[in-house]
């Protein structure tokens, strides 16, 4: 999904002011990549709270009782609390002030410290998403943002990797019992760092959070033992009740079998073609679904020839998994690896399990997966969506003859990366790597069903307007692209060094010291470098997506490229790329589709748009975190889809928009630990019955919407502040 990182709401935040130690030692080792790593990897114990070093793990352990005597409004010391004795407590309204603690200078040795580590237990009926933010010296704003996902009333213990200060790392990799963690900005070296900021994202309601063992250790320490039990045997959160919960395996099989005859019955209107295109209005038919613009807008033309507004649903499959590594104790019963549930155990991509599957087996049996495409096949059809969307299980997008879209896998990368994900392109093996690439669109070439293809989702070098360039030359890597680079700038400079020297205000002994040298912030070295550097950004952008591009079209010149679904317009760097695509993808988590974004990508591509995801969460049934929208209720989740989808209709370069995802995520999160309130349907298989109703009313009007023969819905959806991370 869809992973934007705002951070725009005010935070309420508790200080950290440092008296910066001595920049000595490197940044540690990188984070585990599996979570099982995570969980074993390093030896440790909660510090105690009393400033210096106490044991083996811990180098440096914060003065909690000193931070709540200098901010009594903000924090205070209990004796007793969830997690022990002498437990810091930070205590919020949802929209209160923020709070600042001014210990005195400490001498905090950010610089020798691999992991920044603390226990949280957060007495709040959703979960707490925690914001850490890092200040370099002599700036205002923060370098590096930190979010980071707990459990409600559960002890978990927070680990931060201190290496994702270089800005690499966007998302963490997740510890037992935390959930998602995510970072922004640019690259921070510990030893600059002036002031540390630990606080709550806005949320909901009153937040209280009890913080205790706050320390820096150069080891990972290890996780708690889990329990109790906050899963149910249907993969529920046991811990909350509510209308419709389901309470035993009979009224499952019940609920379940009723769905599906529901489904079978299914049919398509009247007015739409066998593609779920419009009768009503045709252009030429070609066999595959193809763009078109009319006297008002753009269109998608579906394989007939008619009319097609792209309503779709990511993710349509029977598997949500999520991990149970080190958290076994946090589940009332997890289905086993052999035997009848085997199914259940056989798609998450780390060691974990699927209680959507296993309520499917426990159900229909043998014939689960029949059973089960048969029903989503139907409700698709009964809720009037016309596309199967992104990350859909693969079989069943082949099987149901309804039109789709695909994922392409494994994106063209090297062996040197040259910012976060962005690869070194002018390697010649990028260009090997996307001719691999483009060939598994050999299977479905020829398939009229297949709207087209997404290239890649959400790029992690497009979040943040990032010279990628600049961010090249930050380190003392060596790759093609910097050597093309330094014979870049000899042109651009006719060869003479001294005027290059003289424009970037820093001494070159020769062109090809830019092929080697580390150059820290080279943007910012004066307006020329910056200028320089933006200018071979967009060339590395434009190598990125060009060869890509025309090998897919090689292959495949059917079906129609649908972009990279950025996560939003960081930069001009995304416009460039989509010179390349049939159609520009974004993801949006808004209330309502940016009508003047989608009008300039439009405006500088000439190309339409499609919206690859968006969604809406409440808290009244089901998770405890709403997702990157919340609304107050499941009730109100109708009305904010009718309100997006029928808003987004009216725009005439948008021609379509998918709504993420088919199931709720697990309790425990999914494998990087989003467990938000977001499915059309939960972990038992069973739909939210307001929201698909409103999403049934607007998806068989959407054309009349999109022509313009009807009024868009007008009513927005009672929104909250989201609980996500």
């Amino acid at each position: 999904m869809s992973f934007p990182i705002g951070f725009r709401r005010r935070s309420y935040l508790f200080v950290l002011p440092i008296a910066l130690g001595a920049a000595i030692g490197a940044q540690g080792h990188a984070p585990p990549r599996s979570f099982a790593a995570a969980a074993g990897s390093g030896v440790g114990t909660m510090a105690p709270q009393t400033t210096g070093v106490t044991n083996l793990s811990s180098i440096h352990s914060f003065n909690l009782k000193a931070l709540a005597q200098e901010n009594p409004t903000a924090l205070h010391i209990e004796a007793e609390s969830p997690l022990g004795n002498d437990a810091l407590v930070f205590d919020t309204e949802a929209n209160g002030g923020s709070f600042a603690l001014a210990p005195p200078k400490a001498g905090v040795p950010w610089s020798k410290a691999n992991f920044l580590v603390f226990d949280l237990w957060p007495e709040m009926e959703h979960c707490a998403s925690v914001r850490l933010e890092f200040y370099k010296e002599g700036k205002a704003e923060p370098q590096i943002r930190v979010l980071m996902g707990a459990l409600p009333r559960l002890r978990t213990r927070m680990v931060f990797p201190m290496q994702a200060l270089d800005g690499q790392t966007i998302f963490l990799a997740r510890d037992p019992g935390r959930l998602k963690g995510v970072v922004s900005g640019h690259r921070l070296g510990a030893e600059m760092i002036s002031k540390v900021t630990f606080g709550l994202a806005p949320g909901p309601g009153a937040q209280k959070v009890w913080i205790t063992g706050m320390y820096l250790s150069n080891v990972r320490p290890a996780a708690f033992p889990s329990g109790p039990s906050v899963v149910d045997r249907f993969g529920q959160w046991a811990v909350k009740s509510w209308p419709g919960k389901i309470q035993s395996e009979d009224e499952l099989k019940q609920r379940n079998r009723q769905l599906l005859e529901e489904a079978r019955a299914a049919k398509l209107p009247t007015d739409w073609s066998q593609y779920g295109g419009w009768k009503e209005k045709r252009f030429q038919a070609t066999g595959f679904f193809h763009t078109q613009r009319d006297t008002k807008r753009w269109w998608l033309v579906d394989p007939e020839g008619y009319a097609f507004y792209s309503v779709g649903v990511d993710g349509v499959g029977p598997y949500s998994s999520g991990p149970t590594a080190g958290m076994e104790g946090l589940f009332n019963w997890i289905p086993p690896k052999t035997g009848q549930f085997a199914a259940a155990t056989a798609r998450s991509p780390v060691s974990g399990v699927s209680f959507v599957t296993a309520n499917l087996i426990h159900v229909f049996g043998e014939s689960w997966r029949t059973s089960w495409g048969e029903m989503a096949r139907g409700l698709l059809q009964l809720w009037r969506f016309n596309t199967i969307g992104n990350w859909s299980e693969k079989s069943f997008t082949r099987e149901a003859r309804l039109p789709y879209v695909i994922p392409l896998e494994h994106f063209p990368s090297t062996a040197v990366l040259l910012y976060r994900d962005f690869p070194d392109v002018f390697d010649p093996k990028y260009a090997d790597e996307s001719l691999r690439f483009a060939q598994q669109l050999a299977s479905v070439k020829d398939d009229p069903y297949l709207i087209g293809y997404f290239l890649r989702n959400e790029p992690q070098w497009a979040f943040g307007n990032n010279n990628l360039a600049a961010e090249m030359l930050a380190t003392a890597t060596s790759s093609y692209t910097r050597t093309a680079l330094a014979e870049w700038l000899k042109g651009r400079y006719k060869g003479d060094l001294g005027a290059l020297s003289t424009a970037w205000k820093r001494s070159l002994a020769a062109f090809d010291e830019l092929e080697k040298a580390p150059i820290p912030d080279a943007e910012s070295l004066s307006p020329a470098a910056a200028e320089d550097l933006r200018a071979f950004s967009a060339i590395m952008v434009d190598r990125y997506i060009s060869l890509v591009c025309d090998a897919v079209r090689k292959v495949d010149s059917k079906h129609l490229n649908l972009g990279m679904r950025y996560a939003s317009i960081s930069s001009e760097l995304c416009y460039q790329a989509g010179q390349y695509f049939d159609v520009f993808s974004i993801n949006s988590y808004r209330m309502k589709p940016p009508a003047d974004v989608i009008a300039e990508i439009t405006r500088r591509t000439g190309k339409p748009v499609m919206i690859g995801e968006f969604h809406f969460g409440a808290l009244d049934r089901g998770l405890p975190s709403t997702g990157l929208r919340g609304v107050a209720s499941q009730g109100e989740r109708g009305v904010a889809y009718r309100y997006y989808v029928e808003q987004g209709a009216q725009l005439p370069e948008l021609v379509g928009m998918h709504y993420f995802i088919w199931n709720d995520q697990p309790v425990l999160g999914r494998f990087d630990g989003e467990n938000y309130n977001i499915g059309l349907v939960d972990v038992v298989n069973l739909p939210y019955k307001e929201l698909v109703a409103a999403a049934t009313a607007t998806n068989e009007r959407i054309y009349k919407v999109a022509a313009g023969d009807l009024k868009a819905f007008d009513t927005p959806a009672k929104e909250i502040p989201r609980v996500a991370f």
